[in-house]
Protein backbone atom coordinates (compact mmCIF):
# COMPACT_ATOMS: atom_id res chain seq x y z
CA UNK A 1 0.00 0.00 0.00
CA UNK A 2 3.15 2.37 0.84
CA UNK A 3 4.29 1.72 -2.42
CA UNK A 4 1.03 2.25 -4.27
CA UNK A 5 0.76 5.83 -2.98
CA UNK A 6 4.23 6.80 -3.79
CA UNK A 7 3.96 5.91 -7.06
CA UNK A 8 0.70 8.22 -7.34
CA UNK A 9 3.12 10.88 -5.65
CA UNK A 10 1.86 11.16 -1.88
CA UNK A 11 4.86 11.92 0.80
CA UNK A 12 6.18 9.50 2.89
CA UNK A 13 4.88 10.32 5.59
CA UNK A 14 0.75 9.82 3.60
CA UNK A 15 -0.07 6.37 4.21
CA UNK A 16 0.78 5.78 7.88
CA UNK A 17 -1.04 9.32 8.65
CA UNK A 18 -4.34 7.78 6.67
CA UNK A 19 -3.64 4.70 8.82
CA UNK A 20 -2.73 6.59 11.96
CA UNK A 21 -6.22 8.87 11.45
CA UNK A 22 -8.39 5.35 10.83
CA UNK A 23 -6.72 3.66 13.79
CA UNK A 24 -7.85 6.34 16.42
CA UNK A 25 -11.30 6.66 14.85
CA UNK A 26 -11.92 3.05 14.69
CA UNK A 27 -10.81 2.22 18.49
CA UNK A 28 -11.73 5.27 20.38
CA UNK A 29 -15.80 4.41 18.32
CA UNK A 30 -15.38 0.73 19.68
CA UNK A 31 -14.81 2.61 23.38
CA UNK A 32 -18.15 4.64 22.67
CA UNK A 33 -20.19 2.06 22.19
CA UNK A 34 -21.19 1.15 25.09
CA UNK A 35 -21.91 4.71 25.23
CA UNK A 36 -24.12 3.79 22.14
CA UNK A 37 -26.17 0.69 23.84
CA UNK A 38 -26.60 2.50 27.00
CA UNK A 39 -28.01 6.07 26.08
CA UNK A 40 -29.51 5.53 23.00
CA UNK A 41 -30.74 1.66 23.23
CA UNK A 42 -31.37 2.23 27.12
CA UNK A 43 -29.38 -1.68 27.49
CA UNK A 44 -28.07 -1.62 31.07
CA UNK A 45 -24.17 -2.31 30.56
CA UNK A 46 -22.29 -3.25 33.64
CA UNK A 47 -19.57 -0.59 32.18
CA UNK A 48 -19.34 2.82 30.49
CA UNK A 49 -17.24 5.38 30.42
CA UNK A 50 -18.05 8.31 32.24
CA UNK A 51 -17.16 11.99 32.56
CA UNK A 52 -13.67 13.11 31.58
CA UNK A 53 -13.54 9.70 29.71
CA UNK A 54 -16.10 10.16 27.83
CA UNK A 55 -15.52 13.70 26.92
CA UNK A 56 -11.93 12.89 25.70
CA UNK A 57 -13.10 9.98 24.07
CA UNK A 58 -15.44 11.59 21.85
CA UNK A 59 -12.87 14.46 21.70
CA UNK A 60 -10.02 12.33 19.94
CA UNK A 61 -12.64 10.52 18.30
CA UNK A 62 -13.74 13.88 16.68
CA UNK A 63 -10.06 14.61 16.28
CA UNK A 64 -9.10 11.74 14.00
CA UNK A 65 -12.04 11.77 12.67
CA UNK A 66 -11.21 15.58 11.04
CA UNK A 67 -7.97 14.57 10.26
CA UNK A 68 -9.10 11.21 8.29
CA UNK A 69 -11.04 13.34 6.36
CA UNK A 70 -8.75 15.90 5.20
CA UNK A 71 -6.70 12.83 4.38
CA UNK A 72 -9.81 11.30 2.61
CA UNK A 73 -9.58 14.26 0.56
CA UNK A 74 -6.51 13.82 -1.02
CA UNK A 75 -6.81 10.01 -1.97
CA UNK A 76 -9.90 11.20 -3.44
CA UNK A 77 -7.82 13.61 -5.37
CA UNK A 78 -5.75 11.04 -7.19
CA UNK A 79 -5.81 7.71 -5.81
CA UNK A 80 -9.80 7.27 -6.08
CA UNK A 81 -10.01 8.79 -9.46
CA UNK A 82 -7.39 7.06 -10.82
CA UNK A 83 -8.47 4.21 -9.71
CA UNK A 84 -11.95 4.07 -11.45
CA UNK A 85 -10.68 5.40 -14.52
CA UNK A 86 -8.64 2.00 -14.42
CA UNK A 87 -11.71 0.06 -13.80
CA UNK A 88 -9.70 -1.62 -10.37
CA UNK A 89 -11.25 -2.67 -7.23
CA UNK A 90 -14.62 -0.06 -7.96
CA UNK A 91 -16.94 -1.92 -5.82
CA UNK A 92 -14.84 -1.87 -2.76
CA UNK A 93 -13.93 1.63 -3.20
CA UNK A 94 -17.03 2.99 -4.03
CA UNK A 95 -18.41 1.12 -0.69
CA UNK A 96 -15.62 2.97 1.39
CA UNK A 97 -16.82 6.37 -0.54
CA UNK A 98 -20.48 5.46 0.54
CA UNK A 99 -19.68 4.47 4.14
CA UNK A 100 -17.41 7.90 3.99
CA UNK A 101 -20.37 9.59 3.07
CA UNK A 102 -22.58 8.08 5.44
CA UNK A 103 -20.30 8.69 8.14
CA UNK A 104 -20.11 12.73 6.93
CA UNK A 105 -23.85 13.08 6.92
CA UNK A 106 -24.84 11.51 9.93
CA UNK A 107 -22.06 13.42 12.28
CA UNK A 108 -24.08 16.62 12.24
CA UNK A 109 -27.32 15.20 13.04
CA UNK A 110 -25.62 13.24 15.94
CA UNK A 111 -25.05 16.75 16.85
CA UNK A 112 -27.40 18.63 16.03
CA UNK A 113 -30.84 17.21 15.27
CA UNK A 114 -33.02 17.55 18.30
CA UNK A 115 -35.60 15.02 17.18
CA UNK A 116 -35.23 12.52 20.30
CA UNK A 117 -36.97 9.03 18.58
CA UNK A 118 -34.08 9.65 15.82
CA UNK A 119 -30.97 9.90 17.51
CA UNK A 120 -30.85 5.79 18.40
CA UNK A 121 -30.87 5.42 14.84
CA UNK A 122 -29.01 8.13 13.43
CA UNK A 123 -26.17 7.14 16.18
CA UNK A 124 -26.32 3.17 14.98
CA UNK A 125 -25.92 4.44 11.62
CA UNK A 126 -22.77 6.18 12.35
CA UNK A 127 -21.65 3.11 14.10
CA UNK A 128 -22.22 0.66 11.63
CA UNK A 129 -20.78 2.55 9.05
CA UNK A 130 -17.70 2.88 10.84
CA UNK A 131 -17.75 -0.48 11.51
CA UNK A 132 -17.79 -1.73 7.62
CA UNK A 133 -15.16 0.40 6.55
CA UNK A 134 -12.29 -1.01 7.72
CA UNK A 135 -13.81 -4.47 6.51
CA UNK A 136 -14.70 -2.57 3.12
CA UNK A 137 -10.47 -1.41 3.28
CA UNK A 138 -9.31 -4.57 4.27
CA UNK A 139 -11.14 -6.18 0.97
CA UNK A 140 -9.71 -3.48 -0.97
CA UNK A 141 -6.34 -4.26 0.41
CA UNK A 142 -6.25 -7.46 -0.26
CA UNK A 143 -7.64 -7.53 -3.63
CA UNK A 144 -4.85 -5.64 -4.79
CA UNK A 145 -2.50 -8.24 -3.03
CA UNK A 146 -3.88 -11.32 -4.55
CA UNK A 147 -3.98 -9.30 -8.38
CA UNK A 148 -0.31 -8.28 -7.76
CA UNK A 149 0.80 -12.07 -7.27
Amino acid sequence: MLAKFRQQGYPVFFAPLLMGGFAVSIATGLAMVPLLLTFQWGLDLPWTPSGLTRTALTAVHVGGGLLLISLIGAVWMVHARAGWLRQERQISGVGMLLMIGLLLLSTPLILYVSFEPSLPWMTTAHTLAGLLLPVLLGIHVIRRHNRTR
